[in-house]
Parts: structure tokens; C-alpha cells; sequence
């Protein structure tokens, strides 16, 4: 049986001894319940080569029992060599399904949203292995790659402000304080329709690749530049978590917040950044 533990803001979260990744791999995790909410639905997986972030919905009980069902769903990717894009999607169906699973007697069903990264070991174009960042997500929760010093966000939200950036009608800073901006398009269970087929970005990795994985706690309340200057700052994985998730309280800390951060730090067949320009996304 999967151990969940208590960690900081009491969220549910699976990580590896003293946040140790493992393959070349560093990672750290932190998360809070934020200043107006007194549960924490947040919760995160953070063990090589899988690293999720779960924003669990349906209000307390039902959204804490969302995040830790798929947090036991995901976990048979620990430990692993992942060497197809099919079994990210296979794991990502398997969270739904036991989501969907949970009894609920209320009028609001238990679900979630999610963002991940998976470290695989795929071909090139020229059937070469290489290792690869399987990037995904479900919902508003969201993935940062920092490379070479410039952010990029990798994932793209799926939420009715998301729609709104996209036909001009609202700017992404409007978009991070419109009262619409915790509707979301899809997500696993809640009552929403969905393949469960999570948006897909295979990223081949690249010497000092940082990343993020965070739920919209955290990008609410920070825009890109203050994201970019946290992870540019040179702290350690676990530092630099855990000043997000601070700076996303003294933002005004809304929401559940949580933040996944992971370095490539020497990992086997990565390649230099300046090979890989104009690849990501």
C-alpha cells in the first residue's frame, strides 16, 4: 500500500528520502493550504522518474480523497524506466478511473486536476535512445521548463479564462484575477467528460534543465517574471520550492499551493542546450 505522509500544509504527498531523485535527477516539493483555506487538497508525487502535482476537487473531504487516489494510481510509475508516451497515458487514465471510483453522496464529485513531468528514455527521429521529459496535463495545474536562463510555459491551461486569453478578450494578467479563473475544461472526474488523454509535450533533455510542476495556487498569484527570477535565483531544488510557495502567500495565498521543482542535473545522454534551440514546445 502507498504511504502518504503529512507534509507541509498538511497535503498529501510521495516523495523519496530527504527529496533525493535518483538518474541525474534532483527534486524538491513544497506546498501550503494558503491563508483562506483550512484544508489542504493539494498533494504531489516526487519520486523518479515521476514528478505530479494533483489540485484535487469537490470540496474538502471529496477533493483531499480525489488527490490521494490518483496519487496511488501514479505510483506504479515509481521506480520504473519509462520508455513509451503510452504509459504516462495509461497512468493518467488509471488516476481517473480511480477517482470516478470514490462513493459520493454530495453534490459535488470528488476529482482533479494535473500536471506532471515523466522522465523516459525514448527514440529520436533517428532511432537513437535518448532521455526525454514527458510532459503533461489535465486541468489548470501547470508545468515551467527554464532552460538557458529563459522560462517558457510548456503546458497549456484548460479553463474558461484560457478561452478568453486566446479570442483577445482577456490578458493573461486579467486573466490571473478574473473571478472566472477556477473554471475549468477539463479535469479527471467532477462530473466533467474526459478521455483522461492528457495533453502530451515530449521534451528531450538538456544539461541544467530546471522545471516546475505546480498547481494554480501558484501561478495565480505569481506572474512569469517573478517564476523566472525564483528559479533563475541558484537556490537548491528544495529551497526554491519552498520560496515559491512563499512568494505565492505573500501574493495573497488564495488557494492550496504547491510547487514541484527538478534539476537535470547530470543525467546519462542528455545533451548540451545549445543543440536543442527552438525545440521546446
Amino acid at each position: 500500500m502507498t504511504e502518504h505522509v503529512r507534509a507541509d500544509g498538511d497535503a498529501l504527498a510521495i516523495r523519496g528520502a530527504g527529496g533525493a531523485g535518483g538518474a541525474g535527477v534532483v527534486v524538491g516539493a513544497a506546498t501550503d493550504v494558503g491563508r483562506l483555506r483550512t484544508v489542504n487538497e493539494d498533494g504531489y508525487l516526487a519520486i523518479v522518474p515521476a514528478f505530479v502535482v494533483v489540485d484535487g476537487m469537490g470540496g474538502h473531504a471529496a477533493g483531499r480523497m480525489a488527490t490521494q487516489a490518483a496519487l496511488d494510481a501514479l505510483y506504479p510509475l515509481v521506480g520504473t524506466t519509462v520508455t513509451s508516451v503510452e504509459a504516462v497515458v495509461r497512468a493518467v487514465r488509471a488516476a481517473q478511473e480511480a477517482i470516478v471510483a470514490i462513493p459520493s453522496h454530495s453534490a459535488y464529485l470528488p476529482g482533479a486536476t494535473i500536471a506532471g513531468v515523466v522522465l523516459a528514455c525514448l527514440e529520436d527521429e533517428r532511432g537513437a535512445t535518448r532521455p526525454t521529459w514527458i510532459i503533461f496535463n489535465i486541468g489548470d495545474a501547470r508545468v515551467y521548463l527554464l532552460r538557458d536562463g529563459t522560462l517558457s510555459q510548456v503546458t497549456r491551461d484548460h479553463s474558461r479564462v484560457q478561452i478568453l486569453i486566446e479570442t483577445g478578450e482577456l490578458t493573461s494578467e486579467q486573466a490571473r484575477r478574473d473571478p472566472r479563473r477556477n473554471i475549468v475544461t477539463r479535469a479527471l472526474g467532477g462530473g466533467i467528460a474526459d478521455s483522461a488523454v492528457p495533453d502530451l509535450y515530449s521534451v528531450p533533455v538538456a544539461s541544467g534543465d530546471r522545471l516546475l510542476v505546480c498547481s494554480d495556487g501558484l501561478s495565480d498569484e505569481l506572474d512569469d517574471e517573478a517564476i523566472a527570477t525564483v528559479l533563475a535565483a541558484g537556490y537548491t531544488v528544495q529551497r526554491t520550492a519552498e520560496l515559491l510557495v512563499g512568494a505565492s502567500l505573500e501574493g495573497g495565498g488564495h488557494d492550496n499551493t504547491t510547487a514541484v521543482v527538478v534539476d537535470s542535473a547530470e543525467v546519462p545522454g542528455a545533451v548540451p542546450v545549445n543543440a536543442l534551440a527552438g525545440r521546446v514546445r
